[in-house]
């Protein structure tokens, strides 16, 4: 279910909720609308209001966690790009054709970053090409321990951005079973049918539901959108990646 459609029907739950509420509160015998019913049904919303608040937040929690590991792999992807340059460029110029692989790397990795993922694409191609770099890194013949040190160094580069690259892979969004998103928007629409019961049926109240549906909505959007910061409008910024690129580039 998509963030938009999951929201609107969100939406349109937790307010018609409301109105029914409002509707039976005016069609009720007068002893079912009682103190003392008001208690019962008080007390018993909040229990359901406390177990929405509860799983609200753990979901929150989770689509967040997603957003920001994917957020930290992508700058830790950058870093390490720049910090590879750095190093190739110290082994001099038997490592400028390496330099030359790895600035096509991160220019296919900022568009494969910016760009909506295939439906189970691992960018096999773009794993080939950091192999490639790789074992290139690994031909290399430094002449003293500078250069063997540098060369080790760069290994342990790769083995970094290998290691962000499969991160990205793994983070790129947390999956809602419909079956648990449909659970809270049922326990939303309890609850709101319960606070029109006994709200008197007047414009201010009903304005006030409608802006409480769409702000619920819009959490429910929000939480779906964190998590899957590769597909919706919420996205993990590719800046770090533009800046390494041109870094890269631009360096000597």
């Amino acid at each position: 279910m998509g963030s938009v459609l999951a929201s609107l029907f969100t939406f349109i739950a937790v307010f018609c909720g409301a109105m029914i509420g409002i509707v039976l509160s005016g069609r009720l015998p007068a002893h079912h609308m009682s103190p003392e019913t008001r208690t019962a049904v008080s007390v018993s919303m909040a229990v359901v209001g406390t177990l929405s608040a509860l799983v609200i937040g753990l979901m929150i929690s989770t689509a967040s966690t997603a957003f920001n590991e994917r957020t930290n792999a992508i700058e830790a992807l950058a870093v390490d790009i720049v910090k590879l340059d750095r190093a190739l460029l110290r082994i001099g110029s038997d490592a400028a054709s390496i330099r030359k692989e790895l600035r096509n790397y991160a220019e296919a990795k900022v568009e494969e970053l910016s760009s909506p993922p295939k439906v189970g694409d691992l960018s096999i191609s773009k794993l080939a090409n950091l192999e490639t770099i790789s074992d290139q890194v690994v031909a290399l013949q430094p002449h003293d321990d500078r250069g063997r040190q540098i060369q080790e160094q760069a290994l342990q580069l790769l083995g970094a951005i290998a290691d962000a690259r499969w991160l990205l892979v793994e983070k790129s969004g947390v999956t809602m079973p419909a079956p648990f998103l449909l659970l809270v928007i049922f326990w939303l629409t309890l609850l709101f049918a319960s606070f029109g019961l006994f709200a008197p049926n007047n414009g201010t109240v009903i304005a006030i539901l409608f802006l409480c549906a769409m702000a619920i909505s819009g959490g429910i959007f929000m939480i779906l959108e964190l998590g899957a910061p590769t597909r919706g409008l919420v996205r993990a910024s590719v800046a770090p990646l533009h800046y390494a690129l041109d870094t890269i580039t631009t360096a000597d």
